[in-house]
């Protein structure tokens, strides 16, 4: 028998095991992942710091911080390469200023994500 596998085709087995080995679970809601990629595609994220917190971008050069779960998730899509970490800019969050990178969208999350999008939802059971 196989493994069921994740939002991303990977047996949930090994998603399960190479996210607890960095100290993260993985996020298997399909909302959850739509969102952060919407988020990403729109307005952007940046990673901060040695940690990599996850700030969503709010002007050219204007951060706030991601809620937590959010920040799992972006997380995720980076170790699957659904994201990846672009260059190192200036960003100013709360009167501070400091380096940041930008997450980048690739082409081919864009086109997974507008397909995903185009899908008829399920029908729900009553």
């Amino acid at each position: 028998m196989t493994a069921q596998p994740d939002l991303f085709g990977n047996p949930l087995a090994t998603a399960v095991a190479n996210s607890r080995s960095i100290g993260r679970r993985p996020v298997n809601d399909m909302d959850s992942v739509e969102r952060v990629l919407g988020v990403a595609e729109k307005e952007g994220y940046v990673l901060v710091g040695v940690a990599e917190r996850v700030f969503h971008k709010v002007g050219r050069s204007e951060i706030t911080p991601a809620s937590g779960h959010e920040a799992e998730v972006v997380h995720q899509l980076l170790d699957a390469k659904w994201l990846t970490k672009g260059g190192t800019h200036t960003y100013n969050c709360g009167g501070y200023e400091g380096l940041g990178n930008s997450v980048l969208v690739p082409k081919k999350t864009r086109e997974k994500a507008r397909l995903w999008r185009n899908l008829a939802p399920l029908p729900k059971n009553k």
